[in-house]
């Protein structure tokens, strides 16, 4: 007697793996997206974070010394200038405005998410957009 599998046992087991991918594989891609939002989230809020910990410095350097080479963060700060405050990675920012609470408001985008911060407040929803950052800062919640 010959041994082996017969060609509808092996039709039945394609088929059976076949449907355990089908499955699988939007559960899978959810797990995905979810990471790159939450990627996104955590990018924006290193980057807001880079920018208050250098316009707090920035801030006790002038006080040292008057003439020190640094950012006003009093006044609106530009995207260029975000970029020696924060390391961006792979994200783009829009200029960064000081509010009068202390706090700042700006547009991170990353991992295809644009995300509105204002008042330093990351909000809990965003949307995967293809848009590109807009040049000034949000001035409302989003």
């Amino acid at each position: 007697m010959k041994k082996g599998f017969t060609l509808i046992e092996l039709l039945a087991v394609i088929i059976i793996l076949a449907i355990v991918a089908l499955i699988a594989t939007p559960i899978i891609l959810d797990v995905v997206e979810d990471a790159r939002k939450s990627a996104a989230k955590s990018e924006a809020s290193m980057i807001l974070n880079g920018v208050q910990t250098y316009c707090a410095a920035a801030e006790a350097k002038k006080q040292l010394n008057p003439d020190a080479d640094v950012v006003d963060c009093t006044k609106t700060i530009s995207a260029e200038d975000v970029k020696k405050m924060a390391n961006l990675g792979s994200a783009t920012v829009s200029s960064v405005t000081p509010e009068t609470d202390g706090t700042y408001s700006l547009y991170v985008k990353s991992n295809g998410y644009l995300i509105g911060i204002y008042k330093g407040v990351i909000p809990t929803s965003y949307t995967k957009t293809t848009t590109d950052v807009p040049a000034t800062a949000p001035t409302t919640a989003q």
